[in-house]
């Protein structure tokens, strides 16, 4: 099975116009494949005349965007409550499947949702219902477009590995669903000998209101069913998308168990590029940011092409 690789750049950060030149420094180090992050497509979902100025852009330079992250937040998450919005978010995935499949993305991360028990406090089992729902619709379209949802793992109860199991479980004779494995998240979960529960950034006991529980053996959970990874790096406390080797995860550990993931497909990277804190605490990146020559050095290390 070829697996792929594709780069995260924060292309909302800047004007459309500058888009070229982004992609000709990547071009020039030899990457021409990208992450369409869920900011483009839930522009080009919404503008027609972006959607349009895109495929021409892409055309033009020889790029290829071979993954998507799906909208999410409160009006997108899978598992959402409001009955009046449900249709709503279904159809915008169905449209966002199309774009990504027309863009030559392969599979499409979903959030299942953590905002209405992390915030408002609703229980987990009319939640998992929620998403369960949710896929019975959206699994029928995933397969007359011709893309795999993947559901991603997260740090918050909603999304935990088994929670992520159970929720795709009763879909798995489709082979248009899986699993996004995210490293990051996984990690933050993690148990660890030198880990301090006080030390978690403030967010994670607001989201484990109920009590956080670290969780052991993520990928050994999901491996069965993991189709595309996004790869990051934190210190083990809260969700910072650093660099591979700035933070606590042993790649040369890690990499081998994800290529062997028997329904692998992609690796995406999905580092935050900005210096300085924000909601997950203190960010990783040296002061400037983290450069694109320093994430294609970095990924090539980690066996990126």
């Amino acid at each position: 099975m070829v697996q792929t690789y594709s780069y995260n750049y924060p292309w909302k950060k800047l004007p459309f116009e500058l888009y070229p030149r982004v992609m000709r420094e990547y071009l020039d180090h030899g990457v021409d494949t990208f992450v369409l992050t869920f900011e483009l497509v839930l522009e080009m979902m919404k503008n027609p005349e972006r959607l349009e100025a895109m495929r021409k852009l892409t055309r033009e330079m020889g790029v290829r965007f071979v993954s998507v992250h799906a909208p999410c937040g409160r009006p997108y998450d899978i598992n959402i409550p409001e009955k009046e919005q449900q249709p709503i978010m279904v159809q915008a995935h169905i449209r966002c499947m199309e774009i990504a499949a027309e863009f030559g993305s392969q599979t499409y991360t979903v959030h299942v949702g953590a905002a209405h028990y992390c915030h408002d406090h609703h229980p987990l089992a009319p939640l998992r219902e929620n998403a369960h729902r949710t896929l019975e619709k959206l699994l029928p379209e995933a397969e007359r477009i011709g893309i795999i949802i993947a559901v991603e793992n997260s740090f918050e109860p909603p999304n935990t590995p088994q929670e992520v199991l159970g929720i795709i479980t009763p879909f798995l004779s489709s082979k248009n669903i899986g699993v996004c494995y995210d490293t990051g998240h996984a990690n933050v979960m993690a148990p660890a000998p030198w880990k301090k529960m006080e030390s978690y950034e403030p967010y994670m006991a607001r989201a484990w209101w109920e009590g956080l529980v670290q969780e052991p053996n993520a990928l050994l959970i999901l491996h069965e069913h993991v189709v595309t990874t996004h790869i990051h790096d934190n210190n083990g406390y809260g969700d910072l998308h650093a660099m591979p080797f700035d933070g606590t995860i042993n790649w040369s550990e890690l990499m081998p168990q994800l290529r062997a993931c028997p329904r692998m497909l992609e690796f995406q990277t999905e580092i935050c590029f900005d210096t300085g804190t924000n909601w997950a605490g203190r960010l990783m990146a040296p002061v400037g940011g983290y450069s694109i020559t320093r994430q294609i050095e970095t990924f090539r290390k980690l066996g990126f092409k």
